[in-house]
Order: C-alpha cells, then structure tokens, then sequence
C-alpha cells in the first residue's frame, strides 16, 4: 500500500524556529504544505491535517481541544525520553512519535500517526453510536411489548418481528423500534 500525503496541511509547534524550517522543508518534500508556529496553536489551526509538536516542551494549555481528542493526527518529536514526557504524550493521545535526530525518517511516523488517528476515530464513531443505541433500549422494548400485545406472541416472536422490521427498513434494532412506535400505521407491517 502506498501513502500519500499530497495536499496536505501541517503545523509543527516548535519553539526553535531553525527546527521548525527544516520541518516545514522536510514535509514540503512529501507534498505537505506546513507552517511553524510557536508557543502555541490558534482556533482557526483545528482545520489542519497535522500537527507535529516538540514533546519536550510541549504542554497541555498550547491546544485549543482537551486531551485525547484532536482533531488531527499529532505526530510528537521526542529529544529527552524521560518518563514524565512520555506520560504527557501518552494522556495527549499522540498517534506517533519520531526521536529528534531522526527527522529524515518523518515518513513512516506520518505513516504510523494517519493510521493510529484513524483508528481513533473509528473507535469514537463505534463508541458513539453504541451509546445512541443505548440511549434507545426503553423504545425497544416497548415495541416489543407492543407486538407481544397487538399479535398475542411471545417476546422472541415479537423480537424476531422487530428484527424483521428492521431488516425491511434498513436501520438498527432500536431505530426500528422507534420507527415502529412512531407510525402505529405500520405497527401491522412487523
């Protein structure tokens, strides 16, 4: 699989401005236009596709987000492996990180951090969707004692039903129960 990074935009938060132009030309090598900033990042710098950041400098008040959710993969460059720095990394969620020296090699960490930020993402959206439907688990039984009442079944019929409904409608279990709930019209198409 080949990755591409053309078109991309980057941030690399550095407070050495010769460290911040070699990135900058460095990333610029692999089509990604960057900009250095320093001491800290902007609103307006949650629209970039990438942040790469000095880890040991680095603090949590620098981020317009909260840790664990940036909006962008956060590739952190690391000089001084102490464990408090690496402890900060990792209660910031960064998606990958590169020693100082070894900048050369940014490729596969842009790599490894685009990949670990889609994960994350995933992740979110798999976390936030079980909670809807979480949300939802009264509706679903309801319709299922409305179906158990209105067909005289038990409630694995009555389920199987709802799933059925589902399946015709195209939406998850507990959409279709509040579809269901919603139209008595349909109440009979279970």
């Amino acid at each position: 699989m080949t990755y591409s990074f053309a078109g991309k935009h980057a941030l690399v938060l550095h407070p050495s401005a010769e460290m911040r132009d070699q990135l900058v030309r460095r990333l610029g090598t692999l089509g990604i236009k960057a900009e250095g900033r320093w001491p800290a990042l902007e609103e307006a710098d949650v629209r970039a596709d990438l942040l790469v950041l000095d880890l040991d400098r680095a603090e949590d008040g620098q981020f317009p987000w909260s840790p664990q959710s940036a909006p962008m993969p956060i590739l952190g460059l690391i000089g001084s492996e102490t464990p408090g720095r690496l402890e900060w990394a990792v209660r910031q969620g960064l998606d990958a990180y590169l020693p100082v020296n070894a900048t050369a090699n940014i490729y596969s960490a842009l790599v490894l951090g685009f990949a670990r930020f889609k994960e994350r993402i995933e992740t979110r959206r798999r976390e936030a969707e079980s909670n809807r439907r979480a949300s939802m688990r009264l509706e679903l039984l309801q319709a299922v004692l409305v179906i158990m009442r209105s067909e005289g079944v038990d409630e694995a019929t009555a389920l199987k039903k709802l799933r059925a409904f589902a399946m015709v409608e195209r939406v998850a279990l507990e959409d279709a129960a509040v579809r269901f709930l919603a139209r008595p019209a349909m109440r009979g198409q279970a």
